[in-house]
């Protein structure tokens, strides 16, 4: 596979890491500083449900179970962004997710004639991505976030900013964040090994467990340095 850089609108960087270890935060950091395409395949797949299209209804039985979406289903919805997105450098969150989707990757940049510029991977350890996901708290009245452990309301259970009541997301829920922490170990770490393997080169690691600007700069700075 030809080689790119970062700066080539030709380009595609992928982003790893388990559930909580704020990809989307770092990617949208990053999208927001770079003329980036940003590919939030989790995002993409969790609006097409919510619109309760066709597709969206074969997608949302998998989602409340913390299972992958089967490959099939995910690259309609990718296709379809990177339609909208052509011409830009390319930034997959999260994706692939499995060994099944290594191949479907590698027939999305074939398709947009895109090369693999770094594989990133975000190290975050398994306790604390059960702190940072099962301790989290959304206001559905004006969308605040709160972590009980992390960053907890001034009052229990009650949003600082409307007051309105704080409720579990059922994907943070600890049983199915166990059961995605589970799906990560068994399908993305052997994705993460394959690049490791037959694409040494384009590997970069950095550590998550910092703030979630300061895991950005990082990132940003070994991209640069990245071939």
């Amino acid at each position: 596979m030809p080689e790119a850089t970062v700066n080539n609108k030709n380009c595609a960087a992928v982003l790893m890491g388990p559930p909580g270890s704020g990809k989307t935060t770092v990617a949208r950091t990053l999208a927001a500083d770079h003329p980036i395409a940003l590919i939030e395949t989790g995002n993409l797949l969790g609006a097409e449900a919510k619109r309760d299209t066709p597709l969206g209804r074969q997608i949302t039985p998998y989602k409340a179970a913390g299972d992958l979406v089967p490959s099939e289903l995910v690259k309609r919805v990718i296709s379809a962004e990177l339609e909208r997105s052509r011409g830009k450098l390319v930034l997959f969150d999260g994706f692939p997710r499995s060994t099944r989707q290594v191949d479907l990757l590698f027939e999305l940049l074939k398709e947009r004639d895109l090369a693999l510029c770094a594989v990133i991977n975000l190290n975050l350890d398994p306790a604390t991505v059960m702190k940072r996901l099962s301790g989290r708290r959304l206001c559905q009245k004006c969308g605040a976030l709160y972590n009980i452990y992390l960053n907890p309301p001034r009052q229990e259970g009650r949003c600082d900013r409307c007051g309105n009541q704080l409720i579990q997301r059922e994907d943070d829920k600890p049983e199915v964040v166990r059961r995605r922490l589970e799906n990560y170990e068994g399908e993305t770490v052997p994705v993460i090994e394959f690049f490791r393997k037959e694409h040494k080169a384009l590997c970069l690691e950095v550590a998550a467990d910092a703030r979630p600007e300061e895991v950005a700069k990082e990132v940003r700075n070994v991209l640069k340095n990245s071939p």
